[in-house]
Parts: C-alpha cells; sequence; structure tokens
C-alpha cells in the first residue's frame, strides 16, 4: 500500500484536551464500576491512562477524517467506536490491526498514533471476518494471544465502506443538524 492511501491526520492540542478529558471520564467510569480490563493489561494507573489516551486520539483521527465531531459517551460493550466503525491505535509507525475472536463483527481501521509530531496515520482497514480467517496471523506468541494483521495485508482508506451511521451523519449534515 502507498503512502498516498495511509491519510495523516494533524491532532489539534484540543483534539489532545478532549481526548484527555475523555480518558479522565471513562477511568472514573471504570473505577466506579469496578471494571476489569478483558485481556489482563497493566493495572498502574499511568499505562491504563496512557493505552486509554491513545485510543482515544485514534477515534478521533477517524472522526476528523469522516468530517465528524466527537463527544464523550459512556461505555457500551455494544456500540461502536465512530460512526459505526471500530478503532485500533497503535503507537508503533508499522501498524497491525489486533483483534480477537469475540470483537464484535465490523469495519476495524488501523491507526498509528505519533505522539512526537502530534499525528494520526489511518493505516486501512478490514472488516473482522478478513482479519480473524488468516490463520497465519494468529499470536500465541504474544502477551496475550490475538489475531495481528500487518498494514499490508489492510485495504485501503479509500474503499473504507460506508456504515448506516456514517450514511446518516452525512445526511443530517447535508441538513444542517448537528452530527451527534
Amino acid at each position: 500500500m502507498s503512502q498516498i492511501e495511509q491519510p495523516t491526520i494533524q491532532l489539534t492540542y484540543h483534539d489532545l484536551f478532549m481526548c484527555t478529558q475523555y480518558t479522565k471520564l471513562h477511568m472514573q467510569e471504570c473505577i466506579d464500576n469496578n471494571a476489569k480490563s478483558k485481556y489482563g493489561q497493566s493495572n498502574e494507573m499511568p499505562i491504563i491512562f496512557r493505552d486509554t489516551l491513545q485510543g482515544y486520539l485514534g477515534e478521533q483521527a477517524l472522526a476528523k477524517y469522516l468530517n465528524y465531531k466527537t463527544v464523550y459517551k459512556r461505555y457500551d460493550k455494544t456500540a461502536n467506536d465512530v460512526l459505526g466503525y471500530e478503532v485500533r491505535t497503535v503507537k508503533y509507525k508499522y501498524a497491525i490491526l489486533i483483534t480477537h475472536n469475540d470483537d464484535k463483527p465490523g469495519f476495524y481501521v488501523c491507526v498509528s498514533f505519533d505522539a512526537d509530531k502530534n499525528t494520526a496515520t489511518l493505516k486501512g482497514w478490514s472488516d473482522l471476518d478478513r482479519c480473524n480467517a488468516r490463520t497465519d496471523n494468529w499470536r500465541d506468541d504474544w502477551k496475550w494471544p490475538c489475531f495481528g494483521m500487518p498494514e499490508e495485508q489492510l485495504l485501503p482508506m479509500s474503499d473504507l465502506p460506508q456504515t448506516k451511521e456514517l450514511v446518516a451523519h452525512r445526511q443530517s449534515s447535508k441538513n444542517g443538524r448537528p452530527n451527534v
């Protein structure tokens, strides 16, 4: 896949501020509900904060790409991240889309976040069935077994299918209604 097919989104200080606020709200909600990590990630607060913020920044990048204004929503395991899409954000330039057998069906977008430049590169996407059908991508040698689809197997963002949520957002935007 060429670099042209991997849009890079410049995140602003406002984006960072809003995502930091979302992270604080999410973490407080987890504390209040005694929520536990599904895959046994670290229980150290600084690491949880960093990883959660990274996720929100990836979601913000996709939202900007789709011309959508994000708002904080309480955690709901049945809801998608952004307009019907799932977002997986990594901090590495070479990105791997990580999925699991029990993830919800849908379109997964892989984002690589560069904290030094405040940029997020949309590396590509795949649907969950395609991600999890490739047994050569199964990684049981990682800390938490999962499927890891390398970025060269991802489909270009220009081919990302429209979800019903994206179509509704675009229609409401044309009609002058808020996009939240």
